[in-house]
């Protein structure tokens, strides 16, 4: 006995409307919006959060810019530079002006490193960011700190000033080197913490400068003014850097997520606004 096999009798596909093209196209419209409003909302807290150190990075790159183009005078080895001149007669003069133009030499070139090497741009490259952080721990290391160390026995404003600039002068030198080290085991974090240290010491050079020709215009007795320049700057990085390298326990975080997903529900809002009109078609 023959048997009987049930074969499916194909469907006809049902042709796609107008409306259903359209409802597709405002889909597709309606997500790309949608994911342009997230990258924007995203993106519009990461921009502020990083203003203070953009900020920061651009004052202290003019800063340098600056004082290179006052030391120009430090390098023309037939005249004594004014500052030089203010200075002399000092112990082991020989010494001491040898020291002075490494030094001056070294700051111009490991400042804006050191600058450079904290933007995000050159730590996206890695071989980069190794090289010129090699470069510049050496120029800091064997160049800067030790020079730096010898001005500072003849330095103007007594052992009060000395103090201020060897201690300076430690800070750098101790964070460079436990900067490399923690560069070469991985940790970035010490790393980070560590050469922000370096950098703020440095930054000294800038708003020391800045700090005399305030309080100069305010009247204060020059050696005085000289003594809270230096000293002033010198605490305030390193406890800013302290600070900024704890971590977070304010709910900052918390806000800032929460006003990530409030506008992410705002913008679901609005599109099933602008879908709501359409009418449901099809299954």
């Amino acid at each position: 006995m023959a048997r009987c096999v049930a074969v499916p009798v194909s469907q006809t596909p049902r042709p796609v409307t107008f409306h259903r093209q359209r409802s597709r196209g405002v889909l597709r419209g309606g997500s790309k919006s949608f994911a342009g409003l997230l990258r924007i909302s995203q993106g519009m807290p990461r921009f502020f959060a990083r203003l203070p150190q953009r900020s920061f990075l651009a004052i202290m790159l003019a800063g340098s810019a600056l004082i290179t183009w006052a030391s120009i005078p430090y390098f023309d080895f037939e005249t004594l530079p004014p500052f030089a001149i203010e200075k002399l007669p000092v112990r082991f003069e020989t010494l001491w002006l040898a020291s002075l133009r490494l030094h001056v030499a070294c700051a111009l070139l490991a400042f804006p490193l050191c600058l450079l090497l904290m933007t995000r741009s050159l730590q996206r490259r890695p071989f980069w960011h190794r090289l010129l952080g090699r470069i510049s721990g050496v120029v800091v290391l064997f160049g800067l700190v030790p020079s730096g160390v010898v001005l500072a026995f003849d330095a103007k404003g007594g052992k009060l000033v000395t103090v201020g600039f060897l201690l300076s002068a430690a800070i750098v030198a101790a964070g460079m080197g436990l900067g490399v080290a923690a560069a070469r085991r991985r940790d970035f974090a010490r790393h980070r913490r560590a050469m922000r240290h370096v950098v703020a010491q440095m930054s000294v050079a800038v708003s020391s400068r800045a700090m005399l020709i305030g309080l100069d215009m305010l009247g204060l007795d020059p050696d005085l003014s000289y003594v809270l320049a230096l000293w002033m700057p010198v605490l305030l990085s390193a406890i800013v850097v302290e600070l900024m390298s704890r971590p977070s326990t304010s709910p900052v975080t918390t806000l800032e997520r929460n006003h990530r997903e409030a506008t992410s529900v705002a913008a679901v809002l609005r599109l099933r606004a602008l879908f709501r009109p359409l009418p449901r078609l099809g299954r």
